[in-house]
């Protein structure tokens, strides 16, 4: 076995001569053969190693015992160790994981860790033959795609699993053969796991009624599909030069050019889309065939067609692309947000925390920064003398009397619409940089304000009577594409929206002569501040 291991850390340039290796023990018999291994590889090729043992306060004084088992085996074999007590229990609740998902999640962390803090090239772990005939069978129950059926990869990143060509029968014999001993974790052994069901009862009964290397022969086919998709992903990149193309003054929109799209052969179209999800949306996670199947019937559609998929994506057809891009403002974030969980997907400020649904409260008086904008409010009283610097000039923008109001929400309008249409770089940058300032009447507001995208419901008063105009017609009525109405930032107050920001206020929040105290709203991009004067336009 010894041959073969080297054989595969060659095979795979696993591990150079003079690099830093760390490896993953837990106890069990395949980590303390994959250390064993390595320890003799050493003594081959001259690389530094060290242990990372991670006990997850999850089996009590056994859990314990197994990190004091690492310690004393990397003692014997006189190889430096690292334990690291994580509370996972504590972190599946935080996280709304598993204790299987969170333990994974926290290992694969403080590997990544230590390695950085090490300088380390390599993270070693022991997944071995029957680990991935039994990923291979989970994903493929699930109804993964090729890629999922390919299982795990030897090499990925700075990961190296040396041992994934060896069966779990064969590592035991080794340590057998050694005089080895290891920990057995009792969870392995509990059938409440699905993946503990495949390894205790549906593999081994293939391998007693079907074939006896049913594992091996799985496991194979596995490495047989990997080389299978690196070659589809070479076809992909070729085609993705001619079908896609990414959308960096929208944002993290990707368009798909459905002209050269459709000349692709259907396999190759698949993957063209999952290329296109995945960079709007790294991870891919819920995407499945099904959305993929609604996507290619997208293209088949009448223009103005949409779509949305899970994970907060959108697609729509215009013309003769498809767009793909991240609904609303979920990747915009406050600056205190900016250590949050993303699986809560939520946005803070200060102390309040709302979900993207909601919002995010709007501080009074404060300054709310979301990536490049930033929105800052001022409560005022009115008096005459505020009256004559509303109606002041800047240079940017203008204050105004509720009786000009309208004109200048269209001039702002004919801006931002001269910033979608213009093909300059160069325009695009100084138009982006527009700073509009304008005052909203706070008396009217019942509500705490947030700042949000569109949803069903929203309304805005159009004039002095109360009447009202549902926010879709209105934007229906100024032109916006569809494509932009998800992405304009609205000061609502429920469903009352009091601002479309960068176009037009409701009518109950002009300033009247009458109006007692005022909210003061500004909003900037980042450009704003590094511009000359003279490129802000009039």
């Amino acid at each position: 076995m010894k041959e073969r291991f080297f054989h595969v850390i060659e095979e795979y340039r696993m591990i150079e001569p003079g690099e830093s290796v760390i490896a993953g023990v837990s106890g069990g018999a395949d980590s303390v053969c994959l250390l064993h291994l390595l320890c003799r590889l050493r003594e081959e090729i001259p690389f530094s190693l060290m242990v990372v043992h991670v006990e997850h306060g999850l089996r009590g004084q056994e859990s314990l015992d197994d990190a004091a088992f690492v310690e004393a085996l990397c003692e014997s074999w006189q190889v430096p160790r690292r334990v690291v007590h994580v509370d996972v229990p504590a972190l599946s609740l935080a996280e709304g994981m598993s204790h299987e998902e969170a333990g994974r999640a926290a290992r694969y962390r403080i590997f990544e860790e230590t390695a950085a803090e090490c300088q380390a090239q390599r993270i070693a772990v022991a997944h071995n033959q029957n680990d991935q005939a039994e990923t291979v069978l989970w994903n493929l129950a699930r109804g993964s795609g090729l890629k999922g059926l390919g299982g795990i990869r030897p090499v990925q990143g700075k990961l190296i699993r040396p041992l994934l060509f060896f069966s779990r029968d064969e590592i035991e014999e080794y340590l057998r053969a050694e005089g080895l001993s290891w920990r057995t974790d009792r969870t392995n052994l509990e059938t409440e796991f699905t993946r503990n069901r495949i390894r205790l009862s549906l593999l081994p009964q293939m391998e007693r009624e079907l074939n006896r290397q049913s594992a091996r022969h799985i496991a194979e086919a596995a490495g047989r599909l990997q080389k299978v998709q690196e070659y589809l992903d070479q076809r992909t990149e070729a085609a993705a030069a001619r079908c896609i193309l990414t959308d960096e003054a929208m944002g993290s929109a990707v368009h798909i050019l459905l002209e050269p799209f459709g000349k692709e052969e259907p396999l190759i179209r698949e993957e063209l889309l999952k290329r296109a999800i995945q960079m709007c949306a790294p991870g891919m996670k819920d995407i499945g065939a099904v959305h993929l199947d609604m996507l290619t019937r997208l293209a088949e559609m009448d223009c103005g067609k949409r779509m949305d998929l899970p994970g907060g994506i959108r697609a729509e057809r215009e013309g003769q692309i498809i767009r793909i891009f991240r609904r609303g403002i979920s990747h915009l974030q406050s600056e205190d947000a900016k250590d949050a969980s993303p699986i809560e997907n939520r946005f803070a400020m200060g102390d309040a925390v709302k979900t993207e649904a909601d919002g995010i409260a709007l501080p009074v008086p404060g300054t709310l920064r979301l990536g490049d904008f930033s929105l800052t409010t001022e409560l005022v009283e009115n008096t005459p003398d505020l009256k004559k610097e509303i109606l002041k000039e800047n240079q940017c923008t203008k204050w105004l009397s509720c009786d000009t109001m309208k004109a200048t929400h269209e001039s702002c309008g004919s801006v931002l619409d001269l910033l979608r249409k213009s093909e300059h770089s160069s325009r695009k940058a100084r138009l982006s940089s527009i700073l509009a300032e304008q005052v909203r009447t706070y008396d009217t507001i019942k509500n705490s304000l947030r700042i949000r995208t569109r949803k069903p419901g929203d309304y805005l008063v159009v004039n002095a009577q109360g009447g009202t105009k549902k926010l879709n017609d209105y934007f229906t009525d100024q032109k916006i594409p569809t494509r932009v109405r998800d992405e304009i930032l609205l000061l609502a107050d429920g469903s009352h929206i009091l601002w479309v920001i960068g176009y037009r206020i409701s009518e109950t929040a002009k300033v009247r002569e009458d109006t007692r105290q005022i909210l003061k709203c500004t909003y900037r991009t980042a450009e704003t501040e590094e511009l000359p004067d003279e490129e802000y336009p009039t």
